[in-house]
């Protein structure tokens, strides 16, 4: 799977995406290619590398910067998901943001989960902003990345964004072939096992550059634990029937649970249970998510369409309850799968 192909391909799938409302600005600039000799990507640059390619692409495709984008709901194809891990839990809507002075993004009325997201040049992020609005936007570069998460496909839509300014967004060049050997190094890490309050977050909150690094490379755009906690399995074989039951999180928002094959691609037009899709909860209240069981109940296939023999899954809580944050035993559901047959 390569990187450099993705980005091709997500370019070409986001060409077809609405823009939100024009934006309040200045001047209307676009991104520009910065033309040297590529830069060699090291764990230190790699987040700064994947963001500046992240941006750029959003960038081209929304037209300029201070634009929304609608993003479609990622497909089943492997290669045409536009960064690793991406998930079918809510609707969004992306943008980059001149944030060099004020800046504000204004969010339509709803009553159900709206969340905004702030991610930098260098992949620091903040505690999300929540709710319908108008919400004032900083972060410590110039320019940011904006993602609007929403369970109402209505909230992403229509966004608004006031900018004092508008500049120009500049896209690099970057040497790929160190890039992406560090994104298989770090993803392989991110599987095995990670620290996501030093990987999604910032120097003040305890982020580490080696862990930046491997959070970039695992999930590019990941929140920050305050926020949503993630729970991994490592890789399974994709043969057998597997299990986990649980208790009820009792998240503020909602829990999913997600399948992506051995490279972090979701592979299957099912991928992924959520306590927003009504599952069958168990008599004793448990919920039991299966994977690979046929015919069952609060199943996600793993074999069709997966082409690299192996699986993992994620759990992500939206606002994670105090029994999730505070690693209650039986609340880390991935401790817990197991191969039924």
């Amino acid at each position: 799977m390569k990187l450099f192909n993705r980005i091709l391909i997500g370019t070409l799938v986001l060409g077809m995406l609405m823009s939100c409302n024009p934006t309040k600005k200045k001047d209307s600039n676009q991104s520009t290619n910065e033309k040297s000799s590529p830069i060699i990507v090291t764990q230190e640059n790699f987040p700064t590398a994947y963001s500046n390619l992240r941006m750029g692409m959003i960038v081209e495709r929304a037209g300029g910067v201070n634009k929304f984008i609608e993003m479609p709901t990622p497909n089943s194809n492997p290669e045409e998901q536009l960064v690793v891990r991406m998930n079918r839990d809510t609707y969004y809507s992306s943008a980059v943001m001149d944030v060099s002075e004020d800046a504000f993004i204004t969010i339509p009325e709803t009553e159900r989960y709206v969340s905004i997201q702030i991610v930098d040049e260098n992949h620091e992020t903040q505690p999300m902003i929540y709710g319908p609005g108008k919400h004032k936007i900083t972060a410590k570069t110039e320019h940011a990345f904006v993602i609007v998460r929403a369970l109402e496909d209505d909230a992403r839509r229509n966004l608004l964004i006031e900018a004092e300014n508008n500049k120009s967004f500049v896209m690099k060049e970057w040497d790929m072939e160190s890039f992406k050997k560090l994104e298989e190094e770090g993803n392989a890490v991110f599987v095995k096992g990670y620290d996501q309050s030093k990987a999604f977050g910032s120097k003040e909150t305890g982020q580490t550059t080696y862990m930046n690094y491997i959070g970039a490379a695992g999930g590019w755009g990941g929140a920050m634990v305050v926020d949503n906690i993630y729970q991994s399995t490592g890789y399974l074989d994709i043969e057998g029937c597997y299990e986990m039951t649980f208790p009820d999180p009792m998240d503020k928002y909602f829990w999913s649970a997600t399948v992506y094959n051995a490279n972090g691609y979701m592979f299957n037009d099912v991928a992924n249970v959520s306590s927003e899709m009504d599952p069958v909860i168990n008599d004793d209240g448990t919920i039991t998510v299966r994977f690979g069981c046929d015919d069952m109940p609060n199943n996600i296939p793993i074999r069709e369409g997966n082409t690299t023999e192996k699986f993992n899954v994620i759990i992500r809580h939206y606002g994670p309850s105090d029994e999730v944050r505070n690693n209650v035993e039986g609340y880390n559901p991935t401790e817990y799968i197991k191969k039924v047959n």
